[in-house]
């Protein structure tokens, strides 16, 4: 029996291993992969952007921007009008709107016509993860639903370890061309194995479109989301700027700078499968309490371990595990909420990481405008309260003993 009583499509069947079928979980996550290389390797290449097309690095940073509140605004969008299709057919039109985005921004000849071709991409990309976590999910049974969300969140994850650095290298050594070329690339490839490696998986859904929204409203749902706003907006006043923040240990060496960024990211990958592991022993509320006390730790010791490269370096670790480790259980929390309506409510997730990372960036950057000599200094602890906060909603509406107890005890 499958939430809300609702049998699935032919082939499929909840709790059936997610990894048959030529291996599902890897696939979803090299899509995931791909797009989280997307969304971050934009960062490294906008001084090649800039001088391309001439423009200022200012101007050209609304590359990023745009891309991530696109994301934010469509992702519960398209979750809501897409929830009653069938999911393959939905990751494949995700994908190849992601290659045809990349191809675009590629050949694109000015910043109007680039800034157009990243809308096309980030809606694509709010497309695919909330419907590849919600497959994943659906796939995979309750007691192992946390690793399997963490397989396709490794995706995201990964991508900071490898595809982030060597696009930004692409970008460097031949064009930043090149480097949506290889996306586009990599998209069709996904695209492929989608087609060729998933069963058909059609999720419980409700009839019509209000009842398909109604799960957005229920007071579960929005805390959960306020929370990944929180602590993503705490994260980012901070990592938005890493490289200003780290100054101090890296003495403005780029090869520094990216050894500490290798750092995170290979963390990273560590804190998502952690996270998922750890979820399914002991429920989502207590492994998001333990991941944002760390975050916070971290945040708030920041001003001390810029001034060393191992103290930065150690920063640079525990950050990785505990940021990326609040994703399973947040996605566990939302598919909890109502199977049946995981497209959507794991697309609320999505939009608000890129609502977070919009506005920590537009705060961080405040801070640093009007904030005077000792802003840079603060961002760590300013994020590490606003962190914080999700930390204490989360703790105060845990009360009513919702997710914490481990799944099927």
């Amino acid at each position: 029996m499958t939430a809300a009583g609702t049998a699935p499509a032919a082939g499929t069947a909840p709790g059936a291993s997610p990894t048959g079928r030529g291996g599902v979980l890897p696939v979803l996550a090299v899509g995931a992969f791909a797009i989280g290389t997307d969304t971050f390797v934009v960062a490294g290449v906008l001084p090649e952007v800039a001088r391309d097309l001439g423009t200022s690095i200012a101007a050209a940073g609304w590359v990023s921007t745009v891309f991530a509140l696109t994301y934010a605004v469509l992702a519960p969008v398209l979750g809501a009008l897409t929830g009653r299709l069938e999911r393959r057919t939905v990751l494949l039109i995700s994908l190849l709107g992601f290659a045809l985005g990349n191809l675009a921004s590629a050949l694109a000849p000015s910043l109007g016509l680039l800034l157009a071709a990243r809308v096309a991409t980030a809606a694509s990309a709010a497309l695919y993860i909330p419907a590849a976590s919600a497959t994943a999910g659906f796939l995979a049974a309750p007691e192992r639903r946390g690793r399997a969300l963490a397989v396709v969140l490794g995706g995201l994850s990964a991508s900071t370890v490898a595809g982030v650095p060597f696009g930004t290298w692409l970008a460097a050594g031949v064009s930043w061309q090149a480097t949506f070329w290889l996306l586009a690339g990599l998209g069709v490839v996904c695209a492929g194995a989608v087609a060729l490696c998933l069963p058909q998986v059609r999720l419980p859904a409700a009839p019509g479109l209000a009842a398909r929204l109604a799960p957005a409203r229920d007071r579960r749902v929005l805390v959960t989301v306020l929370t990944t706003l929180l602590f993503m907006t705490g994260g980012y006043l901070a990592l938005t700027y890493i490289g200003a923040v780290l100054a101090p240990a890296t003495g403005g060496d780029g090869t520094r700078l990216s050894l500490l960024l290798l750092v995170f990211g290979v963390t990273g990958v560590a804190g998502t499968a952690l996270g998922g592991r750890a979820t399914d022993k002991a429920g989502a509320v207590p492994v998001l309490l333990a991941a944002l006390g760390g975050l916070v730790l971290v945040l708030v010791s920041l001003p001390y371990a810029r001034e060393g490269m191992v103290g930065a370096g150690l920063a640079m670790a525990v950050w990785g595990v505990t940021a990326m480790a609040t994703q399973p259980p947040q996605q566990h929390r939302l598919f909890s909420v109502d199977p049946g309506s995981g497209p959507l409510l794991l697309s609320l997730n999505s939009s608000a990481t890129f609502a977070g990372i919009a506005l920590g960036g537009f705060l961080g950057g405040q801070m640093l405008t009007h904030g005077g000599g000792g802003a840079l200094q603060a961002l760590g602890p300013v994020g590490a309260g606003v962190a914080l906060l999700g930390g204490l909603l989360t703790a105060a509406t845990a009360r009513t003993g919702w997710n914490t107890s481990p799944p099927g005890a």
